[in-house]
């Protein structure tokens, strides 16, 4: 018996090692207003939990890892003109939304910040928001 390894022994050996490895490194969701744990939302997410004045529809993830979510989405935000009661949601289509820094709170592994770029009157707008977390 050999005492070294062929190439593709040890590529087989660093696969399994890797995906193993990848299996067991939690990946964070978004934690919704009503306080349910989601990856992969695509319907309605409310972002501004005491007021509702922004919120993400219809996303399309693009990737969803450990440390970042990016997808497009519809953002929709009350701009507040002329008051925030006066004004309604306007929405954003083909949005880019991006969900960063994971942290670990008592309920879970969560992305505690958005960061969302739209164009408004043709220039682009960024939008951050904390998450619930």
């Amino acid at each position: 018996m050999s005492r070294w390894m062929s190439a593709a022994a040890i590529a087989a050996t660093a696969a399994c090692v890797a995906s193993a490895a990848m299996a067991a490194t939690p990946v964070p969701k978004l934690l919704s207003c009503t306080g349910v744990a989601l990856r992969r939302p695509a319907g309605t997410v409310v972002l501004s939990c005491a007021d509702g004045n922004t919120e993400l529809k219809g996303t399309h993830w693009r990737s969803w890892g450990t440390h970042e979510a990016i997808g497009t989405t519809d953002f929709g935000v009350n701009l507040c003109t002329p008051t925030c009661v006066a004004s309604r949601m306007r929405f954003f289509p083909a949005s880019t939304v991006r969900l960063l820094d994971p942290e670990v709170t008592s309920k879970g592994l969560f992305f505690s910040r958005a960061v969302i770029i739209y164009t408004l009157r043709g220039h682009k707008k960024s939008f951050t928001a904390d998450p619930a977390t």
